[in-house]
């Protein structure tokens, strides 16, 4: 697991808009409907449109209803992408024998422990899972930083799903969704 991502994680997500916070949820399953049936969204709380539709619908509110952004990021795997409310569990999203890993970080105020979850069941962090080892045994992120910490996140999550952050998937179709509430 020697990939790198062609461009800085974190300065990807400044461009498309996410520098007030970041909360996603990487989620194998590759179905993104499914991944909406899973968070219990209303067919008729989705719209398809790309990423700049989605902050655009969203703009700068705080309140009102929760949104998130759903695309495919890989073959088995979608993402999550919060607009603003909090993340919903990773309970729901992995059952069936589904991984989830939470990343989510308020710069200045918090980064959390990137989280994994396992049909249904939070097992902590990835760094207490053996079988993740690999993905992050030859970085060299500063993470003492809260800004290494999540590029070292960012590059994790993207050697674990096969796939990195990038303009492409920015620009890909997904689903905005309306969220009920958080668990």
């Amino acid at each position: 697991m020697h990939a790198f991502p062609a461009a800085n994680q974190q300065r990807l997500l400044f461009e498309y808009g996410l520098h007030e916070f970041f909360m996603a949820q990487w989620v194998s399953v590759e179905d993104i409907n499914e991944v909406a049936r899973r968070l219990q969204v209303a067919t008729e709380a989705t719209v398809a449109c790309d990423f700049q539709v989605a902050m655009r619908s969203y703009g700068s509110r705080s309140r009102g209803p929760w949104q998130a952004w759903i695309a495919r990021l890989a073959p088995g795997w979608s993402i999550v992408i919060y607009l603003n409310g909090l993340m919903s569990s990773s309970d729901q999203l992995s059952l069936g024998g589904q991984r989830v890993f939470d990343v989510s970080y308020v710069p200045g105020i918090e980064i959390e422990e990137l989280f994994y979850t396992h049909d249904g069941v939070c097992t902590g962090t990835i760094y207490n899972e053996e079988e993740y080892g690999t993905y992050w045994e030859d970085l060299a992120y500063d993470i003492t930083s809260e800004e290494g910490q999540l590029e070292e996140y960012l590059c994790v999550m993207g050697r674990v799903a096969g796939r990195f952050l990038d303009h492409d998937l920015f620009s890909s179709q997904g689903l905005l969704v309306q969220l009920s509430s958080t668990d």
